[in-house]
Formats: structure tokens, C-alpha cells, sequence
């Protein structure tokens, strides 16, 4: 085998750094930004068993490993990250990897074009080459042990120790109630009464929260990572909120938290964002009796929104005939599918408008109007105010 070509084609196919050893000598790679042995730390902790392994470094960089049939030959690829590189993130391994700050230019040009892959892709793909080197077919628990019930017995050990302690000293969570008024509120979009029963709430600090990290901060941001993704899942989504939009707005403020350095400032942030989703769920909140098609269609729309979409695509992709969903869309929603989904256009055009400083002409071109005119004559004519007045009376 010509195994410098197979790392060049292997690289230019998956953007993935790759290595080949023999002998557990270094021999070719490609995709690197040194020709020289790309993996002196990562190898021998690669080669501790037999068959595909992987490795998670400190900086939650992914690298694999794969054997060759002849037991000569083996390969290692990566690194590759499940998140994008940022630029503290390139600043952190170059300091790792002793880099001068100089080549900072190349690192980043390196890191920024390896694929991203999540945890179980990146297995996927070893085994998937673990196949095609050995014609040996595993799967994810025969290679990697993923129903090992060690995990099982110690959190199940520590589980009984801590419940054991609770239980004498009398310190039992005490939020299930707490959590439930709270969903029903923001599930309904009554951001007042929301904001009147968050106010009670932390004037009595009666909710006795369970021990989720070691350190206060560490604390306050995982209780509020929790409490971010129960309020999407169980109370925004279900109150009518877009699903992509939910999960975009989850994403959001947890990586807000991450970047907040006192637990005062999580507190403040765990406060409002409930408040946020109540009053987006009141704007895309669901008529009562909502069947499931036309919500389905609803979340296709809103989903496409930034594509040229009408109804002939709505109606393709219900699989009904076109008479039977306009009048599901009248009886419902009370409006035709042409209206409903210019409505979703200009509700997506405020949000831009308020929270972006894009201008009207990318604005009016993501959301598919036939001109930047053609959008500020329609926004005028639905709320009344032109987008650039909107946007001064409403801009954070």
C-alpha cells in the first residue's frame, strides 16, 4: 500500500488530521502543520488495547486509533472537536503545545479546517475503518464498552450514600412544586404573573436546591444550565414556541452563563431568562385545538422561513390535498397559509431588528422579499411603523 497517498486522500476526503505508524514508528501523515511525528503524547495512550481505541484530551480534542490487519501498521487521526475553534481556544493549545504566538496565523488555519465531529461520529468513523482495514465488523459497545456498568455501580453507590445523608440531617430538595408553577406560567406566556411569582419566590428562599458541583459558581451555572433546559423542553416548546428556536435560545444562554465569572451575575441571568421564554412563548404561543399536522406544518414554516417557501410546499410537505389544509389552516389558526407564513417573515424580521444591527437590505434579502422596498412597505402596513422606527424604539 502506498501510504503516504492513502493519509492525502483519507485527509482531503474528511478534513481529518491522520498518521501512520509502523512498527509504532512514525512513518507519513497528512494535514498537519509539521511534517515531523504528530502524536509523541497521545500514541502510547492510544496502543494500551487492542483493536480501535480513542482518546479525549484535556481540551476535549477527540483522537482514534486503528490497527491493520498485517499487526505492522496502524493509524491515528484527529484531533477534532464537537464545537467550533475560538480564538482562546487556539491561544490555549498553542500555549500547550510550546507554538510560538508568531505562527499563530497557521495554527489557527490548522485547527479552524478540521471537521467538527461529535463524540459518537468520531467512533462511528474509526470503526468504519477499522472495517475496511481488517475486515473486522464491531460495534460501538464490542470496541468501546458503552454498557459498562461500573458508571452504573458507583453513581449507584454514591446515589445511596448521599440520599442516606439527607435523610439524617433533613435536607430534601425542595423545588418539584416551585418548578411546576413555573413551567405552567411560562407554558401559558403570563410573563407578569411569572415575574410576580419568581419575585415571592426569591423574597422567601424556601427552594432547598441539591449539591450540583464543589464551588458556588460552579453551582449557580449548573443549576442553571438544568433549569434553562427543563424550561425549553417542558414549557416553551409545548406553549407553542418553534422547536429550533428553543433549542437555539437554550444554546444561547447557556454559553452566556459559561462566560460570567461571579455567581451574583448567574443569579441575575437565571432570573430573566424564565421571563424571556414566557414572553416568546405569548408571541408564538397555539391557539387552543391545534391539531398536530397543521403544527407540523407550523415548525416546517418557521424552520424555512429564510427560504423562498409558499404553499405549494406547505402542501407537499403535509401530504394532503390542497383544499383540505387551506380550510385546516382557516379553522385553526384562523388565517391562510400565504398570510401565516408572511406573519412568521415579520415576526422574524422584529427579532432581527431588535436584537441584530444587520441592515434592512440583508434583513429583507434572508427573509425573501422581493426587495428591501417591498419589505418596509409591508412591516409598515402590519405593525404600523416603519423597521428603522421599530428598530429605534426597541434596539439593545
Amino acid at each position: 500500500m502506498d501510504y503516504k497517498s492513502y493519509c492525502e486522500l483519507f485527509y482531503s476526503a474528511h478534513y481529518l488530521p491522520i498518521a501512520i505508524y509502523q512498527n509504532n514508528a512514525f512513518l507519513c501523515s497528512a494535514g498537519f502543520y509539521e511534517e515531523s511525528d504528530p502524536y509523541p503524547f497521545v500514541f502510547h495512550k492510544l496502543t494500551a488495547k487492542e483493536g480501535p481505541a480513542v482518546y479525549v484530551s484535556s481540551d476535549t480534542g477527540y483522537y482514534g486509533y486503528v490497527p491493520f490487519k498485517d499487526g505492522i501498521h496502524s493509524l491515528v487521526v484527529g484531533p477534532t472537536y464537537s464545537t467550533p475553534v475560538t480564538d482562546g481556544f487556539i491561544r490555549s493549545y498553542m500555549n500547550k503545545n510550546a507554538i510560538s504566538l508568531n505562527r499563530y496565523g497557521e495554527i489557527a488555519s490548522f485547527l479552524g479546517g478540521i471537521s467538527q465531529y461529535t463524540y459518537n461520529q468520531f467512533l462511528n468513523l474509526l470503526l468504519y475503518l477499522y472495517f475496511t482495514l481488517t475486515g473486522v465488523c464491531l460495534n460501538l459497545e464490542e470496541a468501546f464498552g458503552f454498557s459498562d456498568t461500573e458508571y452504573q455501580t458507583l453513581v449507584g453507590q454514591q446515589h445511596s450514600s448521599n440520599l442516606y445523608q439527607s435523610r439524617e440531617e433533613g435536607i430534601l430538595h425542595g423545588t418539584y412544586f416551585f418548578e411546576q408553577r413555573m413551567l405552567e406560567l411560562i407554558k401559558s406566556g403570563d410573563a407578569d404573573r411569572l415575574n410576580t411569582f419568581l419575585m415571592t419566590a426569591a423574597q422567601t428562599g424556601n427552594n432547598r436546591e441539591g449539591k450540583l458541583a464543589e464551588t458556588p459558581l460552579r453551582q449557580a451555572k449548573n443549576l442553571f444550565i438544568g433549569l434553562t433546559t427543563m424550561i425549553g423542553k417542558y414549557a416553551a416548546i409545548p406553549g407553542g414556541m418553534d422547536i429550533e428556536q428553543t433549542y437555539q435560545l437554550i444554546d444561547t444562554y447557556i454559553q452566556e452563563c459559561e462566560k460570567l465569572q461571579t455567581e451574583e451575575a448567574v443569579k441575575k441571568l437565571q432570573y430573566n431568562m424564565p421571563l424571556d421564554f414566557a414572553q416568546r412563548v405569548a408571541q408564538q404561543k397555539l391557539p387552543d385545538g391545534v391539531s398536530q399536522e397543521i403544527f407540523s406544518c407550523m415548525q416546517y414554516i418557521s424552520l424555512h422561513i429564510n427560504e423562498p417557501i409558499g404553499i405549494p410546499d406547505v402542501v407537499s410537505y403535509s401530504k394532503k390535498s390542497r383544499a383540505y389544509l387551506f380550510k385546516k389552516f382557516r379553522d385553526e389558526l384562523g388565517t391562510g397559509i400565504s398570510e401565516y407564513i408572511m406573519s412568521c417573515r415579520l415576526r422574524e424580521a422584529k427579532s432581527l431588528l431588535k436584537y441584530t444591527d444587520k441592515p434592512l437590505s440583508e434583513i429583507s434579502s434572508y427573509l425573501c422579499f422581493s426587495s428591501q422596498s417591498h419589505f418596509q412597505n409591508t412591516f409598515k402596513k402590519h405593525f404600523n411603523i416603519t423597521p428603522l422606527g421599530y428598530r429605534e424604539q426597541t434596539f439593545h
